[in-house]
């Protein structure tokens, strides 16, 4: 096969792809859209259709001071909301999730969620709707845990980085100091 051929392949399977990410993101907004009592929340990212429960999670967790991202794309499924900076799922279920087919879908997402390394964060409707301001907290607690943890990380490997440079110029700047000592040396010397 050529370069070309393979080229345009893959330029292909990439155009399919975008064109498939997009027919689910509008699939996903027209059902949101038909379902009873949905709104049209304005976010930072756009505005997206969301149900009572979603729209009610949505807005406690801006007053806790998060932003999240909604309507996140993750291995062909569509989170409800997103952290990617520290790879929470936040999800809010409603009346629908507790037949069991739906349960079934959830979990294979939550397990495909998982191997990508995110964390997955389920909110009943129920619970959303009598207890919001905690669930806000709640994940409050966890997005500020693990930015705290990623920071922590960050400066760890930071350091480290600068022990490595110091241990790689240490015998340089050996050499350079006995060049100096052994330079005034010779200046003393024709000083005499």
């Amino acid at each position: 096969m050529s370069i070309g051929r393979a080229l345009a392949r893959s330029a292909s399977r990439q155009i399919v792809k975008e064109i498939n990410r997009s027919a689910t993101y509008h699939r996903v907004q027209r059902e949101a859209a038909a379902r009873p009592e949905s709104t049209r929340v304005e976010t930072p990212f756009g505005q997206f259709w969301m149900s009572p429960i979603e729209s009610k999670l949505y807005e406690a967790m801006c007053r806790e001071g998060l932003s999240p991202i909604p309507q996140f794309r993750i291995e062909g499924y569509i989170a409800d909301f997103a952290f990617p900076d520290v790879g929470i799922v936040v999800e809010a279920d409603g009346v629908v999730y507790h037949s069991g087919e739906r349960r079934e879908h959830d979990r294979k997402r939550d397990w495909i969620m998982r191997r990508e390394g995110w964390t997955v964060k389920r909110f009943n409707g129920t619970t959303i709707h009598h207890e919001v301001s905690n669930c806000a907290h709640v994940i409050k607690q966890e997005v500020v845990r693990r930015r705290v943890e990623a920071a922590s990380r960050a400066r760890l490997e930071e350091l480290k980085r600068l022990e490595r440079r110091a241990a790689l110029l240490r015998p340089v700047r050996r050499v350079i100091h006995v060049l100096k000592r052994s330079k005034r040396r010779e200046g003393k010397k024709e000083g005499v």
